[in-house]
């Protein structure tokens, strides 16, 4: 299947199931820097972040709109065809820059051709948070799965937003590892 092609059934899928304050957008833009000038202004809009301004533009990004000023990034998806070794390291990098800026968001990959996620992927990634090799689901699986994938990664989020600002009080961090192995 074309990526594109995976790119509309996960935006479907966002659209069906996300309800206010939360919702999903194509192409929008994330910062990967705030930089101040000599004067010591920031230089970059942080409520209106544009590509090549010190943002990196995504394939979907599901967003909570905490007022008419303020959208804050929770999930970022990239789509690939399939995955090479370069397309680990480069959306892991995007995936630590953007981190930077915004802690608490969530990323990652849904590969098109792929069976299984190649083991290329757990070498060389270093930031980004989860990846469904899509190939091996049928419509109505993979549409089921990315419905608890989304509401996984916004419960995480949020989660993340309150430990980074201190609302709650982390004892213990393990990064999880949730593979299905088999699903025959």
């Amino acid at each position: 299947m074309e990526e594109d092609i995976f790119v509309k059934i996960a935006l479907g899928v966002a659209q069906n199931i996300l309800r206010p304050p939360y919702f999903i957008k194509r192409g929008s833009s994330l910062l990967y820097q705030i930089t101040v000038d000599n004067k010591l202004d920031i230089v970059v809009n942080p409520k209106k972040p544009k590509r090549g301004q010190s943002a990196f533009e995504t394939d979907l990004c599901i967003y909570e709109k905490v007022n008419n000023d303020i959208e804050i990034p929770r999930v970022v998806l990239e789509f690939k065809k399939g995955l090479s070794t370069h397309d680990v390291l480069i959306y892991s990098s995007k995936a630590s820059k953007h981190k930077e800026i915004y802690p608490y968001l969530r990323y990652g990959l849904i590969i098109g051709n792929e069976n299984k996620i190649p083991g290329k992927f757990f070498t060389h990634n270093r930031a980004l948070d989860f990846c469904v090799a899509a190939k091996t689901y049928k419509e109505n699986e993979l549409e089921a799965m990315l419905s608890k994938l989304f509401k996984a990664e916004i419960k995480s989020s949020r989660l993340l937003e309150s430990i980074v600002f201190e609302k709650l009080a982390a004892t213990i961090f393990r990064n999880n590892i949730e593979a299905i192995l088999n699903r025959n």
